[in-house]
C-alpha cells in the first residue's frame, strides 16, 4: 500500500502543477483578466455543490471506490476538452477553468482521505512524509512535462498530459486494497453546516481563518495573473510561464516545508505559526503597494503559495487533533474545500466590485483591501491557540484523545499535554475517615536522633550514624545526599544511598541536575543512580551531560553505561549522546589533555570497560566519550577500539579507525581524530564494510592485550 500512495501521490500533484498552468494560461489567453472574478465565483460555487454532493457519495460508497472513479472521471473530461477544445476555445477554457478548481479539490481532498482509513495513525506519522516528498517530486516532474510540451507541440496538447495522469492515478489507486467497511457507509450522511458549527464553535475560528486566507490570496492571485497576462499575451509563451512560475513554487515550498515547518512548530505553536501565511500575505501586499509592478505581484504571489504549503499546512492539519471523530468527519471537507472555494468567491466579489466602481486606484485599493484582510487573518490565527488549548485540555480530562508525547510536534500541544493532570481510575465511595495510628513506643525520637547525629559535624558520630542505618528513608536520603560533599565520610553515605537508591531516585535526580548543588554533592550522585530506577534515572544522567564541569559528565557517562549493561533493554537516544560527544569534541587540544578527576577511581569497578592495565593510564576525555559511545553501540567493539587506542601499534590503532570511521556520524569522526591521532588515513570511498571492519578489530583482540600488557611495566614506572 505505500508504494501505491506515493505512485498515487507523485501522479495526483504532477497533474496539479501542470492542471494550474494550464487553466490560467488556457482562460487568459481567451478572456480580458477583468473576467477573472467571475469565473472565480462560478467555479467556487460549482465546488461548493460538489463538495456536498461528494459527502454523500463518500458516506455511500466509501474513498476507496468513490475517489479511483472519480479520477476516471476526470481522464475522460481532459479527452472530451481536447477533443473538443478547438471548435469553441474560449468555451472550453471557461470549462476546464471548472473542472480543475472545483473537481481537483475534491479530488486532492479525497486521495488524504483515503490515505487516512488505509493506514494506521502510527504508520500515518511515519509514511506520510515520505508520500508528500513524492508527491512533490510528481509536481516538479508535472510542470517540467508541460513546460515542455508547450514548446515542443500545440499548447492543447497537454491536456493529453493531464487525461494520462489522471487516467494512471485512478488506476494506481483501483490496485488499492480494499478498506474495511466504516460505520455509516451504505447510506448517505447529511451535512448540516449551521447545526455542526452551532455544536462545535471551534470549527467557526478554523472555518474563518480558511476563509480570510483564500480570500485575500484570491485577490493577490487576480494582481499576478493580470500582470502575466499583459506580460506574456497568451497561448504557449503564458502556458510555458505558469508552468515555471508553479515548478519554482513547488521547490521552495518543499524546502520550507523541509526545514522550517517542524521548527516553527515546535517555537512557535500552532496559532502563530498559522499566522505566519496572512503576516507573509500583508507584507508582500504592503511592498507592492509601494512598487505596484508585475514582478512584486508574482514574488508576493509566490510568497503566499510557499507559506500554504510549508508553515499553514503543518499547522492546520493539527488542529483538528482534538476535534470528535463524527465532528471531524462532517467539517473536514466542509471546512478545507467549502470554505476555501467561498474564500475565493468573497475574494473574486471584492475585485468584481472594484472593476463596477471603476476606480482610478484599483491595483491600491486591491492591496489595501488585502491588507485589511490580512489583518483580520492575523487576528483570528492568533486566538487559535487559546480555543485549541481549552478544547485539548476539556478532551484529555475526559480521556476523548490520547497523545503520546514523544509524537507532538508542536509546543502548543506539549505544553497543553505536560500541564493537564491525568486523572487515574474512577474513585470508589470515600472511605470512611481513620484516626491516625499511635507512633510506636521510641518511633520519633530515633528518627529525630539519627537526623540529628548526621548532623553532628563529628566524623565519627556520622560514620556510627550512617553504620545503624537499618534502611534509608526520604527524611534521611536528604541529609546524607548533603553529606556527599565531605570526603570523611562520603564513601560511607555513598554507600547507604546506593543501598536503596529504589524509592529515592526522583531525590538523586533533582540533586544532580540542580545547578545550585554543590559540585562535591553533583560529582558523587550518578554512580548511586546506577542501582535506582532506569526509567527516571536516564533521564536524569542524560541531563547530567550538559553540566559544566567534566567530572559530573563523565560520572554521568559511565553510570550511563553502567544502566546499559543492568536494563539492556532501555533504549538511550542515540541523538542526546552524539550531540553531547560533540559538544566534548568541541574543546582545545590541551583543555583535552589536561582532564582530570578529583575522586579516585573505584577499584572494584566491575562494571567499567578498562581492565586494571589501562585503569590509571587511560586518557579520561577519550575514556568519558567511549562511555557514551558504549552507550549507544555495541559495547563490545568500542571497548576493544578504546584498548587499541591506548596502544603504540599503528596497524592496531588503524584498525580501530577503521572500525569507527564506520558506525560514527562523519561530523564527531572528523574532531575525534582531530584530537586523537589513529596512525591511519581517512575512510575512502570502497574501504571495508562495517561488518569486515567489525570482524578483523575482534580478531586483534588477543595481540591487543599482549601489546597494552608489554606496555605496563615503562608506563607505571614514568608514573
Amino acid at each position: 500500500m505505500t508504494l501505491i500512495a506515493m505512485a498515487g501521490a507523485a501522479l495526483m500533484v504532477a497533474h496539479q502543477v501542470a492542471g494550474k498552468a494550464v487553466r490560467d494560461s488556457f482562460f487568459l489567453s481567451h478572456h480580458p483578466a477583468s473576467d477573472l472574478p467571475r469565473v472565480v465565483m462560478a467555479a467556487a460555487a460549482v465546488s461548493i455543490i460538489l463538495v456536498l454532493l461528494s459527502a454523500r457519495l463518500m458516506g455511500r460508497f466509501g474513498p476507496s471506490r468513490t475517489i479511483p472513479a472519480g479520477f476516471l472521471l476526470s481522464a475522460l473530461l481532459h479527452a472530451l476538452e481536447y477533443a473538443y477544445m478547438g471548435g469553441s476555445p474560449g468555451r472550453w477554457s471557461v470549462f476546464i477553468y471548472f473542472h480543475i478548481v472545483a473537481l481537483g479539490a475534491i479530488l486532492l481532498s479525497g486521495f488524504w482521505s483515503l490515505m487516512t482509513e488505509s493506514f494506521d495513525p502510527r504508520s500515518a506519522r511515519r509514511l506520510f512524509g515520505r508520500i508528500t516528498g513524492f508527491g512533490t517530486l510528481g509536481g516538479i516532474s508535472g510542470g517540467l512535462l508541460a513546460e515542455r510540451l508547450a514548446t515542443l507541440s500545440a499548447p492543447a496538447d497537454v491536456l493529453l498530459l493531464l487525461a494520462a495522469l489522471h487516467l494512471a492515478t485512478a488506476a494506481v489507486l483501483a490496485a488499492a486494497p480494499g478498506t474495511p467497511a466504516r460505520p455509516g457507509e451504505g447510506r448517505a450522511i447529511p451535512l448540516r453546516p449551521v447545526a455542526l458549527f452551532r455544536r462545535a464553535p471551534y470549527l467557526v475560528l478554523i472555518a474563518m481563518t480558511v476563509l480570510a486566507g483564500t480570500s485575500s490570496a484570491a485577490i493577490l492571485d487576480y494582481l499576478f495573473k493580470a500582470g502575466a497576462s499583459a506580460a506574456f499575451g497568451g497561448g504557449a509563451g503564458l502556458l510555458r510561464f505558469f508552468a515555471l512560475f508553479y515548478i519554482s513554487t513547488q521547490v521552495l515550498t518543499f524546502v520550507a516545508q523541509t526545514f522550517l515547518a517542524r521548527q516553527a512548530l515546535a517555537r512557535l505553536g500552532i496559532g502563530r505559526t498559522i499566522s505566519a501565511l496572512p503576516f507573509g500575505v500583508g507584507a508582500g501586499a504592503l511592498v507592492a503597494l509601494m512598487v505596484p509592478v508585475f514582478p512584486v505581484f508574482a514574488l508576493a504571489r509566490s510568497l503566499e503559495f510557499v507559506l500554504r504549503g510549508s508553515l499553514y499546512r503543518s499547522a492546520y492539519e493539527l488542529l483538528y487533533t482534538p476535534v470528535p471523530p463524527e465532528e471531524k468527519r462532517a467539517a473536514k471537507t466542509l471546512v478545507d474545500v467549502g470554505f476555501d472555494r467561498a474564500g475565493d468567491a468573497l475574494g473574486g466579489a471584492l475585485v468584481q466590485l472594484v472593476l463596477w466602481i471603476g476606480a482610478a486606484y484599483m491595483t491600491s485599493e486591491l492591496l489595501g483591501i488585502t491588507l485589511a484582510l490580512a489583518a483580520a487573518g492575523i487576528w483570528i490565527s492568533l486566538r487559535l491557540d487559546g480555543a485549541y488549548t481549552r478544547l485539548i485540555q476539556r478532551r484529555l480530562l475526559d480521556h476523548a484523545v490520547r497523545l503520546d508525547l514523544d509524537e507532538i510536534p508542536d509546543s502548543t500541544t506539549r505544553s497543553v499535554f505536560i500541564t493537564v493532570p491525568r486523572p487515574g481510575p474512577a474513585a470508589g465511595p470515600p472511605a470512611p475517615p481513620r484516626p491516625p495510628a499511635p507512633p510506636r513506643p521510641g518511633e520519633i525520637d530515633d528518627s529525630v536522633k539519627t537526623l540529628a547525629e548526621l548532623r553532628s559535624g563529628d566524623r565519627e558520630r556520622v560514620l556510627a550514624a550512617i553504620a545503624g542505618l537499618p534502611r534509608v528513608t526520604a527524611l534521611e536520603a536528604a541529609q546524607l545526599v548533603r553529606l556527599l560533599a565531605w570526603d570523611e565520610v562520603s564513601d560511607a553515605a555513598r554507600a547507604a544511598l546506593a543501598r536503596d537508591a529504589g524509592p529515592i531516585t526522583g531525590l538523586l535526580v533533582d540533586q544532580l541536575t540542580h545547578p545550585a548543588v554543590p559540585f562535591g554533592i553533583r560529582r558523587r550522585i550518578p554512580p548511586i543512580l546506577i542501582g535506582g530506577r532506569a526509567e527516571l534515572a536516564v533521564p536524569g544522567l542524560l541531563a547530567g551531560l550538559g553540566d559544566e564541569r567534566f567530572e559530573v559528565r563523565f560520572r554521568c557517562s559511565r553510570a550511563l553505561d553502567a544502566l546499559r549493561l543492568r536494563h539492556p533493554e532501555f533504549r538511550i537516544p542515540s541523538e542526546t549522546v552524539f550531540a553531547a560527544v560533540e559538544r566534548e569534541l568541541a574543546v582545545a587540544q590541551p583543555v583535552w589533555n589536561s582532564r582530570r578527576l578529583l575522586d579516585r577511581r573505584a577499584e572494584n569497578d566491575r562494571e567499567s570497560f578498562l581492565d586494571e592495565v589501562l585503569h590509571r593510564r587511560a586518557d579520561r576525555s577519550l575514556e568519558h566519550v567511549f562511555s557514551l559511545f558504549a552507550a549507544v553501540l555495541p559495547r563490545e567493539p568500542v571497548k576493544i577500539a578504546f584498548r587499541a587506542l591506548h596502544t603504540e601499534n599503528p596497524a592496531l590503532r588503524g584498525l580501530a579507525a577503521e572500525y569507527l570511521d564506520s558506525v560514527l556520524p562523519a561530523g564527531i569522526r572528523e574532531r575525534l581524530w582531530a584530537l586523537v591521532a589513529p596512525g591511519t588515513e581517512r575512510k575512502r570511498e570502497g574501504d571495508a564494510p562495517a561488518g569486515e571492519a567489525l570482524d578483523r578489530l575482534l580478531e586483534s583482540h588477543q595481540s591487543l592485550l599482549l601489546e597494552i600488557d608489554r606496555g605496563r611495566p615503562e608506563r607505571e614506572e614514568e608514573e
